[in-house]
């Protein structure tokens, strides 16, 4: 008989991402996603970052970069209402991606 691959609840996959350690560092996640956007009418493509952090807990980054609340001159990214989040990668790169085109996260199928 095969195993069934192991699954993670939605809201726990966001809560881990979350989460900080004891000493208030980020924990690094890996997440699996596909790409969308309906404004360009682009997307479909599978992609992955390995050792990311929401961009709100990069304390590297400059306020506008992390996009966070709207303060330091750059609009408000309103990602409860928009269901996405800011993910940084180890290259520095950010890419915002919509909770309900998460596949996997940290190797765990997504379970709705």
């Amino acid at each position: 008989m095969e195993a069934k691959p192991a699954k993670i609840r939605l809201r726990d996959a966001l809560r881990a991402m979350d989460r900080l350690d004891h000493k208030g560092n980020p924990s690094p996640f890996t997440i699996t996603f596909v790409t969308g956007d309906r404004k360009r009418d682009t997307g479909g493509k599978k992609m992955t970052i390995e050792g990311g952090i929401l961009t709100k807990h990069a304390k590297g980054l400059p306020m506008h970069m992390r996009r966070v609340d709207g303060f330091g001159g750059s609009k408000s990214p309103r990602h409860y209402q928009n269901a996405t989040r800011n993910v940084s990668a180890p290259d520095g790169s950010i890419t915002t991606v919509h909770i309900r085109l998460i596949t996997r996260f940290n190797g765990l199928r997504i379970l709705w």
